[in-house]
């Protein structure tokens, strides 16, 4: 008898394992990407900020890239 598994559960399966990369490990391969931008005025991040990375850190993302300082310069954009 062969077993076989979906390509749902095989990427599920993939994305749930730790990796290392130049002596950081993470615990499972999902990244999220930097997305308060817009919610620290000033450039100033505040409470709301920090509550919305601790959820994702709760919820088991692996990494979690924040934002930095933005550049005040016209060729940096308005964010």
């Amino acid at each position: 008898m062969t077993v076989t598994t979906s390509p749902a559960s095989r990427a599920a399966e993939l994305l749930s394992r730790p990796v290392a990369l130049n002596g950081l490990t993470v615990p499972n391969r999902i990244v999220m990407a930097p997305m308060t931008r817009m919610f620290s005025p000033g450039g100033v991040p505040g409470g709301d900020v920090r509550s919305y990375y601790a959820r994702r850190a709760a919820a088991g993302v692996g990494l979690i890239v924040t934002e930095g300082t933005y550049v005040g310069h016209e060729s940096a954009g308005q964010s």
